[in-house]
């Protein structure tokens, strides 16, 4: 998870001198081991308005040379310009870089002028001029609902409900993206559509359920000059009276020339079900439709990139029928291994299964579980303390004392794919009007920080947590309550379960250290890594498959010995010395590729970048994480009571 930020190889020099070249200096560039993006040493943000964020731009430092290079530290100013990640001291090989990250925030209407400082050993300080404006948008969103309920909709059918956004300030905005997650969707707007003073876009949004259950949503609309802004969502589902299809009409996508492999589901059948394409309906070439509901095949190369629709009818024992049109989008291939679509257990020919699904059943000898015995229910002796501690908490003043005008703040912790979901639930966050106001997130996970990292107080990682991320949120050590971790180690080797001893020591180490430098903190949720067998295959080093299953391991091993009394893990006071915060399980995100999981997640390639590692934050990885963590942080009874806004006495 860390070769984002060392991206750069060897084989990049030539291109790294072409840049310089173009830019004047190439004679100075190449006596030197040291090559800058910017090469002009100026990043100009534009104008955006205040309260909004700029996409990110780069100060990246790489060393040229056989030499180690040495950067061994950098600043930034004014708070408008805000650092994200980077850091140091670190030591870079040949073709090796650091990169820092920065957006612009501005703060009022006007002109910023900044610098962004990088110290390498053997040379001046590099000097980033950074530049920006200010604006006031005098745009204004306003929701004809807060949010909408969809109440006992029969699985496999569809609800639609309106809710309109509309502007009352005095300018245009331009929306950027609308967007929510399944069992949702959102329709009625397109790309660039400008939405001027007065006006109104209504956008209808669906709820398709896939199981008898309760869902919980967010549709976001993001535009050019405002925060982004929406609707909470809510549904319950209930068993349909008669033959269902139950699936999700958008199918997960599908890469050209690659393997692909979607199953269908139905409810309320007679005996067994068969499926056959509606007429008129086809599949992208090379794929077809078993009579068991499979979606199997290759898709051609020539497929062009679209989306394509197709129906399909289920018909049971009893020659009771369901039709429901589905649509397949087929993307171009990004790099990653996309027939790598399931994993194998080693040595066999048998899937793994996920922690959830695999129970009392076991992996290499291990049995399955999110907790004890094959169980994915916490204990109801640990679920009532957490419950507890989830209660207590409320917004604290600086110096951690409760105050109506405090901050709850919640914290991630972990590696690069960690900061790409946090950043996009942020996002969601702000958006969702349901969301606690008190609450403040601190995005103080890193690229190219691992589990080890954080077990060391002097290293980058608590460095930059301490010295940017806290201060730029706005809160104290004293007033973090709550942190979500997902991480693992660079360069994994060993064997099961052998190679989870480290990575579980790693963390058990980190939550002691969590418990000393917040002394307020209740809760530590803990989720283990996404499908990594995409980037099987691919040269890099990383955390491949099996590894980033096995890492779900070692967080049970942790949540485990807390469970059974281990004194270094314990939280409750009456048991001793507290060394640790109480923790558990955060959302669970693996999912064996395209072999969908019994709650229906999957990982398709394409929520991937070219590496195969990182869930891509542009074709929907990350957001399905981002997902993920948000409808866990409001219905967990842990999390709910703090999470969620206050509801207004008297309702």
């Amino acid at each position: 998870m860390f070769s984002r930020s060392l991206r750069l190889g060897v084989w990049v020099r030539c291109l790294l001198f072409a840049l310089v070249s173009l830019a004047g200096i190439c004679n100075a560039a190449a006596q030197s081991c040291l090559a800058l993006i910017p090469a002009n040493n100026q990043i100009n943000f534009g104008m955006h308005a205040v309260g909004t964020t700029t996409l990110t731009q780069d100060v990246e430092v790489t060393n040229l040379c056989s030499t180690v290079m040495q950067v061994t530290s950098f600043s930034m100013q004014p708070s408008a310009f805000v650092f994200i990640g980077g850091w140091a001291p670190i030591s870079l090989g040949e073709g090796q870089n650091m990169i820092f990250e920065i957006r612009f925030a501005p703060e009022a209407a006007q002109a910023y002028t900044g610098t962004a400082t990088v110290n390498v050993t053997g040379y001046a300080p590099i000097v980033v001029n950074m530049t920006g404006t200010g604006f006031l948008a005098d745009a204004t969103p306003s929701w004809s609902a807060s949010s909408l309920t969809f109440s006992s909709i029969p699985a496999g059918s569809a609800s639609t409900q309106n809710v309109t956004l509309k502007n009352t300030g005095t300018k245009g905005v331009t929306i950027s993206s609308v967007y929510t997650d399944p069992p949702f969707s959102v329709s009625g707007w397109t790309v660039n559509q400008t939405l001027k003073a007065g006006a109104s876009l209504t956008l209808p949004v669906t709820y398709t359920p896939t199981a008898v259950g309760s869902n919980t949503g967010t549709l976001v609309v993001t535009t050019n000059n405002l925060p982004a802004t929406g609707v909470s969502l809510n549904g319950t589902s209930v068993a349909p009276t008669s033959l269902a299809i139950t699936s999700f009409p958008n199918m997960p996508p599908v890469t050209q020339g690659a393997a692909y492999l979607a199953s269908l589901q139905s409810m309320n059948g007679v005996g067994a079900v068969a499926w056959n394409l509606a007429a008129g309906s086809t599949l992208p070439s090379g794929l077809s439709l078993s009579s068991s509901g499979s979606i199997t095949g290759t898709v051609a190369s020539t497929v062009p990139v679209g989306t394509y629709p197709f129906s399909i009818t289920a018909t049971d024992s009893s020659s009771n029928t369901a039709t429901t049109q589905f649509k397949l989008t087929v993307e171009a291939p990004t790099g990653a291994e996309c027939n790598n679509i399931t994993w194998d257990v080693a040595g066999t020919t048998t899937p793994i299964l996920p922690l959830t699904d695999l129970g009392t059943g076991t992996y290499l000898g291990t049995e399955g579980g999110l907790y004890e015995n094959g169980s994915n229910i916490m204990p109801a002796s640990h679920d009532s303390d957490g419950v507890t501690f989830g209660q207590s908490i409320q917004p604290l003043d600086v110096n951690g004392n409760p105050s109506p005008t405090g901050k709850i703040g919640l914290m991630s912790m972990g590696m690069s794919v960690t900061f790409d979901t946090f950043q996009r639930f942020m996002q969601n966050a702000a958006a969702d009007p349901s969301v606690n106001p008190a609450l403040v997130f601190v995005p103080a996970a890193q690229p190219r920080l691992g589990a080890i990292n954080w077990t060391v107080l002097n290293s980058p990682a608590w460095v930059d947590t301490f010295q940017y991320f806290l201060p730029q949120a706005g809160v104290t050590p004293e007033q973090v309550q709550v942190m979500w971790v997902e991480d693992v180690d660079a360069n994994p080797h060993g064997t099961f379960p052998k190679d989870m001893v480290s990575l579980q020591a790693e963390f058990e180490t980190t939550a002691q250290l969590m418990h000393t430098q917040f002394p307020n903190l209740k809760l530590a949720f803990f989720s283990s890594r996404e499908y990594a067998a995409y980037e099987n295959g691919l040269p890099h080093a990383g955390d491949k498959e099996p590894y980033a299953y096995e890492s779900a391991f070692a967080v049970r091993g942790m949540i485990e010995d807390q469970l059974n009394g281990v004194a270094d893990m314990n939280y409750n006071a009456a048991n001793g010395p507290v060394m640790a915060p109480w923790v558990a399980w955060g959302p669970y995100f693996w999912a064996n590729g395209l072999l969908a999981r019994s709650d229906g997640l999957t990982w398709p390639c394409y929520y991937f970048e070219s590496d195969g590692q990182h869930p891509d934050l542009k074709t929907g990885g990350s957001e399905q994480d981002a997902s993920m963590l948000m409808n866990f942080l409001k219905t967990d009874d842990a999390t709910a009571p703090w999470f969620l806004a206050p509801v207004p006495r008297g309702k």
